[in-house]
């Protein structure tokens, strides 16, 4: 048998903390270290973060780069922001470090389309240190992106591909009902809309992924974000939204070829979405359409994914990569 993958968990937020509640079941995972921006946590055993009634041996530090220096460990499970920029200083020390890194960073699944240079600094970086970046995720990561390339192996020809999610926010934790400007006023959506404080992250990238994986250099690509408005008062467990006020969003994402929209992905995330659902359609020989009723379920596939890509990374090519340069990863105990 061989030797357990020796991780570090990066950010104890709701995803961070299931990844490595994941992680810690896993025979095939020893968890060594975890590091959190929170001074209350410093100390803290992760046990004891995480809910378990047993502690684990491992306190969450505050010194990523002293942790990494006096640890032995083999890769790193990130999970602390959404922005590539925000996450780049973290995603370089990890990597000066030798180590193997998985982010759920939304921008990181295909950094190259707004961050060209720093993107290249850290494959470089990579290579150097011996050590393989991806980011990834549910979405972006898998729905939106990678199972919708991968379903185009079957066709002789394709002319288009449109993804849709329609995800019902009031089902999902309280930071992205919050992301998606749950219980706003229109104002108040749309004064953050334009700070970029509210939306899903990623889109975009999800789009140049596929592109990229088809071969295709778009002529053109554009983003559209819109309120979706409750008509009815609805209360989750963490907020009430009234009439009137925002539920979630309506986004797209949009590349056009040849003068025709050839790739569309369309998002609707607000409480109380009827009828949760994940559909690719694929337009061409033969055509092709996926429909996973009910949707695949962020908070709980999002750390399987990540967890599930730590034995592929391991053993992949140095690099900064995106799922498609990854290769296929697996459930893997």
């Amino acid at each position: 048998m061989s030797e357990p993958i020796r991780v570090i968990q990066y950010g104890l937020g709701a995803i961070g903390r299931a990844a490595a509640r994941l992680a810690v079941s896993r025979p095939g995972i020893e968890l060594v270290g975890a590091v959190d921006r929170d001074p209350q946590l410093a100390g803290r055993d992760l046990g004891e973060v995480l809910g378990f009634d047993r502690k684990l041996g491992v306190a969450v530090t505050d010194k990523p780069v002293i942790l990494f220096a006096q640890t032995q460990a083999d890769a790193v499970i990130h999970c602390t922001t959404s922005s590539f920029v925000e996450a780049y200083e973290q995603l370089t020390e990890i990597v000066r470090a030798g180590l193997h890194c998985v982010t759920s960073c939304e921008e990181a699944l295909f950094p190259y389309y707004r961050y060209k240079v720093l993107a290249g600094k850290l494959d470089d970086l990579c290579i150097q240190k011996s050590a393989a970046v991806v980011g990834t995720g549910v979405n972006p990561g898998l729905v939106m992106d990678t199972l919708a390339l991968l379903l185009t192996i079957a066709c002789q020809r394709i002319e288009a591909v449109r993804v849709l999610r329609v995800v019902d926010a009031g089902t999902r934790r309280e930071a992205l009902q919050r992301k998606v400007g749950a219980a706003l006023s229109e104002e108040e959506f749309k004064a953050r809309s334009e700070q970029r404080k509210v939306g899903h992250v990623g889109l975009a990238e999800s789009l140049v992924f596929l592109a990229d994986g088809l071969g295709w250099a778009l002529d053109d690509l554009n983003e559209s974000l819109a309120p979706v408005i409750a008509s009815k008062a609805i209360k989750t467990e963490f907020l009430t939204v009234s009439a009137g006020s925002v539920a979630g969003v309506r986004q797209f994402a949009r590349g056009l070829r040849g003068g025709k929209e050839v790739l569309t992905l369309e998002l609707q995330m607000y409480v109380g979405a009827p009828n949760p659902r994940d559909v690719i359609e694929i337009v061409g020989e033969p055509p092709l359409r996926l429909v996973i009723e009910g949707g695949v379920p962020g908070d709980v596939a999002t750390p399987a994914i990540l967890v599930n890509t730590l034995s592929r990374l391991v053993e992949c090519r140095p690099g900064l990569h995106t799922m498609r340069t990854l290769g296929l990863p697996r459930m893997a105990l």
